[in-house]
């Protein structure tokens, strides 16, 4: 459930380049005190989906996760990037991202499948309380095809691309930009490649170095696995234990080691146990606030907040609304989805396109 920090710093570099307030967009983020987050650490996934939310709402041009995406410098990929320009071949490539892909992001899951004449990447977005913005897939996806292009001098590019961005009058624009057919309001992400981009080498791919970095590739995963499972048993202690009096010492026991390891270990994986706890409490919160009816003042009673102001100050840092305001949006939003909607003949007739399966 992490991002790379790294790609996330590039992110925040081109939000500022498309003149967005930095200040507006990462307050309360990475944590008190703290302006920004260290190189090549992982990020929660969720401070990710509500940078980007954010600046959803900030920016008036619909193309920004794009652009974002596109701008993005090769080092936003680390390790993963390295693979997959030393890799003999775009299909060797494909197969190198879908192994590692998740030292850069957890966001989602990018699936390889065989298809006719070719291949398929499908997404999976990974779930979590916190949606995922359109543009969020699409500067994944615009950083993905502009890294590739710089990996050879031949034509690589998909014969096809569907994407979830619901404004399909862009799809001209969306087709410019990345260089190929492109179908948007489409149900799931989908990448078609044929076999003589797939095949096409890559010239300057290097064995030798590319022998090398899979092996700091493979080192790196096993101990992102570590520190997952980890952060998932320390938030699975924090629940089960509750919010209100727990303490490093608690989790610890329960976890088998001591305070002092414990401690270390995090802080040595970037989210000390204060932190993890604040970050635990927040997504808790969410939760209780968008998805049930438990009044205000329980809520911050239990997430272990002796003055309801102190909850309300957290949330809002956090999440950049106030606990009603979160409500009563979450309420809004499940209104709209629920309300009838009448089908339009003419529009399903002239929006709906073919994506190739």
């Amino acid at each position: 459930m992490t991002i790379l920090s790294t790609w996330l710093d590039a992110v925040v570099d081109q939000f500022e380049l498309h003149d967005l307030n930095l200040a507006d967009l990462t307050a309360g983020l990475w944590g008190p005190g703290l302006a920004s987050i260290a190189p090549t650490r992982q990020v929660g996934l969720v401070i990710a989906r509500r940078l980007w939310q954010r600046a959803a709402k900030l920016s008036t041009d619909p193309l920004l996760g794009l652009k974002v995406g596109i701008g993005l410098p090769l080092q936003a990929m680390n390790a993963t990037g390295l693979l997959m320009m030393h890799s003999a071949t775009l299909r060797e490539a494909l197969v190198h991202m879908e192994r590692y892909q998740q030292l850069v992001s957890n966001s989602g899951r990018i699936t390889n499948h065989k298809a006719p004449g070719g291949l398929e990447l499908r997404y999976t977005v990974t779930p979590c309380h916190v949606d995922m913005h359109h543009m969020q897939i699409d500067s994944l996806f615009g950083g993905l095809l502009a890294f590739l292009k710089h990996c050879s001098t031949r034509s690589i590019s998909p014969s096809h691309i569907a994407l979830v961005a619901p404004d399909r009058r862009l799809a001209p624009r969306y087709a410019e930009l990345l260089g190929c057919p492109v179908t948007l309001g489409a149900r799931n992400v989908c990448i078609a490649y044929e076999d003589r981009a797939l095949d096409q080498p890559f010239q300057g791919a290097d064995p030798a170095l590319l022998g090398l970095v899979r092996a700091q590739a493979e080192s790196l995963l096993r101990a992102q696995n570590s520190s997952d499972s980890l952060e998932t048993a320390v938030r699975a202690a924090l629940s089960s234990r509750g919010f209100a009096d727990v303490t490093c010492e608690d989790v610890a026991r329960g976890l088998g080691i001591t305070s002092r390891t414990l401690q270390r270990r995090l802080s040595q994986n970037g989210m000390p146990f204060r932190r993890l706890l604040e970050a635990a409490r927040m997504d808790e919160a969410f939760f209780l606030l968008t998805h049930s009816s438990m009044p205000l003042p329980d809520v911050a009673e239990h997430l272990g907040y002796a003055e309801p102001s102190s909850f309300w100050h957290a949330v809002k840092s956090c999440w950049g609304s106030t606990p009603r305001e979160l409500r009563n949006n979450a309420q809004e939003l499940t209104n709209i989805a629920s309300a009838p909607m009448k089908p339009s003949r003419k529009s399903t007739s002239s929006t709906t396109a073919k994506v190739p399966r």
